[in-house]
């Protein structure tokens, strides 16, 4: 089994953050989303994966190229946005002909990918998607027998005039036949839910597989990371490895806070920071890098990749070279 991480996206809602990294390579919790699936790969069994980048793509190819994984791991560069169908049809060479999972770059699950190919080959349609409920996002019309009838506004409309239809949830984890990209132009931009909506009108439902209980978490905005980070902290130690939960205050042992610093609430604190005497960190998330000057008190901040803070500040978050 192959798999696609979906993670060319410009990451909009997650700016300021997302101009120092692209959203799959953001800190969580000790480690980062792009690492996160690619230990949750392995575990299920998946030989290899490739990732597509496009918004900080230079950054996110060299990751990929620099670091060793735990299952081989390619990228796919995108100099122009090709969307998530485009994106998969860009990268149909290297799925091969075999079910492969797809799943979008900016979210947390803890869902069991091993027993998805299983119930996709069950099913035996060409495509088949996660759904769970989660009444915000619950947007996917789905029947009694689990065939996916349509998304969005259509969706409503059809639980309205249908009988036993159900609205669900999306994960962003689908297990697909990948010789159902061949009909998706090469290198143009195109979005796989027009594909599913191809395959409805045809004949050949997209197939939901049912999760009643998962934690699933989107981190599609400063709000959700924050309270993303928050909750994970709160967690048993063992929760989603290979993220760090279970503490509260976690710092990277590369990182130094002198003795007389003061860290409070929840507190991550990334490789090569220096906090120094006198600091007060509350509820705070420092990247990698970070300098915090002597007597700064930062709440509730966020500091990216080489930030130098200093002074007063609380709710505010840090993107470049010495501010405060």
């Amino acid at each position: 089994m192959k798999a696609m991480i979906l993670a060319a996206g410009l990451g909009t809602r997650l700016r300021p953050l997302t101009l120092a990294r692209p959203k799959v390579l953001v800190p969580l919790m000790g480690t980062t989303v792009l690492d996160f699936w690619m230990w949750r790969l392995r575990d299920a069994g998946a030989c290899a994966a490739v990732v597509n980048a496009h918004h900080l793509g230079e950054k996110l190819v060299s990751t990929v190229a620099e670091n060793t994984w735990p299952i081989p791991l390619e990228s796919r560069f995108e100099p122009v946005l090709l969307g998530t169908g485009g994106g998969l049809r860009n990268a149909l060479d290297f799925l091969g002909t075999e079910p492969a999972l797809v799943i979008n770059g900016d979210i947390v699950c803890d869902v069991p990918l091993r027993e998805l190919p299983r119930k996709h080959s069950e099913h035996g349609g060409p495509v088949s998607l996660l759904l769970h409920d989660c009444p915000r996002f619950n947007n996917v019309a789905v029947d009694e027998n689990d065939r996916i009838l349509g998304f969005g506004s259509e969706a409503s409309e059809l639980k309205r005039s249908l009988p036993n239809v159900r609205l669900l949830a999306f994960t962003g984890i689908h297990c697909i036949d990948p010789s159902i990209l061949s009909v998706l132009p090469p290198d143009r931009f195109s979005d796989i839910l027009a594909l599913y909506r191809e395959l409805i009108r045809a004949g050949r439902h997209p197939r939901a597989i049912r999760r009643p209980r998962v934690f699933w978490r989107e981190m599609g905005s400063i709000r959700a990371y924050r309270d993303l980070t928050v909750e994970l902290a709160g967690m048993p130690e063992d929760f989603l490895p290979p993220l760090h939960c279970g503490s509260r205050v976690r710092i990277d042992p590369r990182a130094f806070v002198d003795p007389r610093a003061e860290l409070r609430g929840v507190v991550t604190v990334g490789k090569g920071c220096v906090v120094m005497e006198g600091a007060v960190l509350e509820d705070v998330i420092l990247w990698d890098n970070v300098t915090v000057e002597p007597g700064s008190r930062l709440r509730g901040c966020i500091a990216t990749d080489g930030s130098v803070v200093g002074g007063i500040h609380e709710d505010e978050i840090f993107t470049g070279p010495r501010q405060g």
